[in-house]
């Protein structure tokens, strides 16, 4: 990953013009980031750059938007035809199965003009679509010429290819306002999510534990005593409770069926229990409660605990990361304001890699923890 220090962005570039300040060695990872358009859906990234603005010491990150493999895991497969005279479309043929012997189900046609790519007609048959058979079309003929398709966007196109064009996720194409590639985009270190949006444990919390707790008491008492406006419920609101009772008396929680739902996307290793940052359904960022697994159900301790075992390097890697702009923010204050000199931007990959090493020491450790948790209630 390439760090950039103090650029100043401009047109809407996601990398400065130039070379990068130096390079930091992060495990090659792909990320998942949530759709906000489309609940449930995610699509994969990988890290690139990182550019620090020391003015205002905010850091933002770069990611690059991966090929959909979608169609591929379906058993779907590309063929390239390519044009039989210089007016003839090059074309990209989908088949069914891994042996082609039929009539395709996906086809697109498409000529270079100058350093872009320009489709002339793509078709997919109705019983094959969303499927991601377009997508890969289109990402098959980027790979083949080096040379990406211009964005369709504010044509007067139909109502489906419209919606494929203007889709925020798109992997492939480039804006034809800056010629900037759309696969580029900036994302913040809590958008990351080490696996599909689809895979992350739901996060339920023990409403019998809550209500025995201090908290859960306190909570009782200030809803029986009338706090206005029923203050004492917001607790049991954030974990997805509700109240239960009779007469207007609360007595205890149960589990709201009709709560937002809480996804755990990582694990804060720093904090003594470790303690469960979360999302919601459309992997945006839940910052109301970071809870430790204690608080949850066992059932979702289980859920959580093979969550951790299945992505305990990406866990660990997104932990490492948490320190990147605490160290950069040093080392652009040595740079620019004590000695004027360059820093040392070695401090930055040890320190890193010395957080990395300490949160797959704690994931292992909470991991064994919530095996012999399992294991005491067989």
């Amino acid at each position: 990953m390439d760090i950039y220090l103090n650029r100043t962005l401009e047109l809407g570039q996601k990398v400065p013009y130039g070379g990068s300040d130096f390079e930091l060695r992060v495990a090659p990872h792909t990320y998942f980031i949530g759709n906000p358009t489309r609940p449930g859906a995610s699509f994969p990234v990988k890290l690139t750059a990182a550019v620090y603005c020391g003015d205002t010491e905010v850091l933002n990150l770069v990611a690059e938007v991966q090929p959909s493999t979608r169609a591929l895991d379906l058993g779907y497969v590309l063929k390239y035809e390519t044009g039989v005279g210089p007016q003839e479309p090059d074309r990209i043929l989908a088949y069914r199965g891994s042996a082609p012997q039929s009539a395709p189900v996906g086809e697109l046609a498409y000529v270079a003009t100058g350093a872009y790519l320009v489709d002339q007609e793509v078709l997919v048959d109705e019983a094959h679509r969303r499927c991601g058979i377009a997508t890969a079309m289109y990402q098959q003929a980027e790979a083949l010429t080096g040379k990406q398709f211009l964005s369709r966007m504010g044509e007067i196109l139909p109502v489906d290819a419209a919606a494929f064009w203007s889709a925020p996720d798109r992997p492939f194409g480039v804006d034809a306002l800056y010629s900037q590639p759309r696969r580029l985009l900036w994302v913040n270190l809590s958008d990351l999510l080490p696996t599909r949006l689809r895979d992350l444990p739901d996060v339920v919390f023990d409403a019998e534990r809550f209500t025995l707790s201090a908290t859960g008491q306190r909570c009782i008492n200030l809803s029986n005593q009338g706090a206005a406006p029923r203050a004492g419920l917001q607790e049991a609101r954030i974990r997805g409770l509700m109240a239960a009772g009779h007469n207007g008396v609360v007595d205890g929680f149960v589990r709201d069926p009709h709560a937002p739902l809480k996804l755990a996307r990582a694990v804060h290793c720093l904090q003594s229990p470790p303690t469960l940052a979360l999302c919601n359904g459309k992997g945006l960022p839940d910052n109301t409660i970071a809870p430790p697994m204690a608080a949850l159900t066992p059932e979702s301790r289980d859920d959580i605990r093979g969550y951790i075992g299945r992505y305990m390097q990406a866990l660990a890697d997104l932990d490492a990361l948490e320190v990147l702009h605490a160290q950069l923010r040093v080392l652009d204050r040595v740079m620019r304001r004590v000695h004027r000199e360059h820093g040392d931007p070695t401090a930055i990959e040890r320190a890193v890699g010395l957080r990395h090493t300490q949160a797959l020491s704690v994931l292992t450790d909470v991991f064994e923890k919530e095996a012999e948790f399992r294991a005491s209630r067989l």
